[in-house]
């Protein structure tokens, strides 16, 4: 396997993580794509992108309370910082 086709197949867990939690909370991008890093080619563009786009929709269609639900069970890491406040935004 070539260097640039062990990246690929790094950046998708395997088993992959479900869309969805326990609690009915879409997890977000860090947790679906963990080895893909924020600002990286990997979210603009295939599994990624579709990824950040469906939790972008879902995101800004949840009530409030479901956001708070969503920032307690999921803080943002310090590489992510702001991506909640730009979901909303975004709306």
């Amino acid at each position: 396997m070539q260097m640039s086709d062990k990246r690929i197949v790094d950046a998708f867990p395997d088993p992959p993580v479900p869309d969805m939690d326990a609690d009915g909370l879409m997890v977000p991008p860090w947790i679906k794509f963990p080895n893909i890093r924020r600002g990286s080619i990997g979210w603009r563009m295939g599994m990624g992108e579709e990824y950040r786009v469906r939790f972008r929709f879902l995101y800004t269609k949840q009530l409030r309370d479901n956001h708070k639900r969503l920032w307690v069970k999921y803080p943002e890491p310090e590489d992510w910082t702001g991506f909640y406040l730009q979901q909303k935004m975004s709306s």
